[in-house]
């Protein structure tokens, strides 16, 4: 019985420890002009923890009808990086957070700017 017990109290404390893990959201609003773009977080590692792995068509009237993108992740520190297809312009990185973070793409392929917004 005493065993019984025990298992129960460990089933109860994990379940409780996995409803209260914690995660970020970052929200990008995607206002590009007819290009492709790459949204990722990384850790304090430099490890890609979330995001994209491949272009996709951030302009500000996809055929998607999605005009912003989500990305949820684990509770860490981390950044934010955005790079635009063809661009000769290097990629943006911002942060380092340990909150929730809204985002703004706009622009053109070669005069875009990634800046953080209010929520």
């Amino acid at each position: 019985m005493k065993l019984q017990i025990f298992y129960l109290l460990t089933v109860l404390f994990m379940c409780f420890y996995i409803m209260d893990v914690k995660a970020f959201t970052v929200i990008t609003d995607l206002e590009l002009e007819l290009c492709r773009c790459r949204i990722w977080i990384e850790d304090s590692n430099g490890y890609r923890i979330a995001g994209d792995s491949e272009y996709h068509d951030c302009s500000e009237h996809s055929y998607t009808g999605d005009e912003h993108e989500t990305i949820n992740f684990p509770d860490q520190t981390y950044t934010v990086h955005a790079k635009v297809q063809g661009s000769f312009e290097k990629q943006k990185v911002r942060g380092s957070f340990n909150e929730n973070t809204c985002y703004g793409i706009y622009g053109t392929v070669d005069d875009w700017t990634f800046e953080q917004r209010s929520c």
